[in-house]
């Protein structure tokens, strides 16, 4: 049968590779010190529908909430990638927990309409939680899998994914409409590892028009009055203070001190 999936992207900080303080005293981010990138999750997400899209038949359409705010643009990557459509949702995410995206989300989904499968990254880099895809499923009433690997068939109404449990796999059969959340792909053959962009697609896409709708023309009055948990602060791990000692090479008895000094320590 064709499948229908909706994928949900976000574009998030690049925290690899961190140089200097990204941080005021008040322990908001300083402006300009980040840039962003595609949720790695969310990319591995967006691989299984596409190759769902490969063998079955069906549509990929790409659902984010807000406006690019740095280096990537996530909704035009997909298209890059094969996505069909996009949709965005114009409010600031940055200011919203999972429950308020949530409901942003589920009302993104409807207006979509006829999905099967709606796939999201489990976690995501800003907020080291993996919560958004089981609240999205509450909002939406559907059944909701974590933790996919991979998306084995989908046929007669029902989907099955594995996943990784302790020593082995399992694989869960879940009913059509579900929420799939898949899990990062930690090896190139993984059936999760993200095709690159395609030249042509590149070319077709890049002043493609980005469908914008408003949060209330996804059922959201105010998305700021569904926040419950908010960020308050960030600290910075204290940097690791690592002494030095010289001692001279001939000399055995100095470098049998530092060896008893190293073991004791351990």
């Amino acid at each position: 049968m064709a499948c229908n999936s909706i994928v949900i992207v976000r574009e998030v900080w690049d925290t690899r590779d961190l140089v200097g303080n990204i941080l005021e005293d008040s322990g908001a981010l300083r402006p300009g010190a980040l840039q962003t990138r595609f949720e790695p999750e969310d990319l591995n997400a967006l691989e299984a529908a596409l190759r769902l899209k490969d063998a079955q038949g069906g549509t990929v359409t790409a659902v984010t909430v807000g406006a690019p705010r740095g280096g990537v643009e996530v909704l035009r990557e997909c298209l890059y990638r094969g996505a069909d459509a996009t949709l965005q949702v114009d409010a600031d995410p940055t200011a919203l927990d999972d429950r308020a995206l949530a409901a942003l989300l589920a009302g993104a989904v409807r207006k979509v309409g006829a999905a099967d499968l709606v796939l999201v990254g489990t976690s995501v880099v800003d907020g080291e939680n993996a919560l958004l895809g089981a609240q999205l499923a509450v909002e939406l009433g559907w059944n909701h899998v974590a933790w996919v690997d991979a998306i084995e068939s989908v046929a007669e109404g029902k989907a099955v994914a594995k996943r990784a449990i302790e020593m082995g796999f399992e694989s869960v059969e879940t009913p059509l409409p579900s929420v799939l959340s898949i899990g990062v792909a930690l090896l190139e053959d993984d059936p999760r590892a993200p095709r690159s962009a395609k030249a042509m697609l590149k070319l077709k896409m890049k002043k493609a028009a980005i469908p914008t709708v408003a949060a209330r023309d996804v059922g959201v009055a105010d998305p700021l009055a569904l926040v419950t948990t908010r960020t308050v602060g960030r600290a910075p791990v204290p940097p690791r203070v690592v002494e030095t000692k010289t001692v001279d090479a001939e000399n055995p008895a100095a470098l049998q001190a530092l060896m008893n000094e190293v073991l004791k320590g351990n």
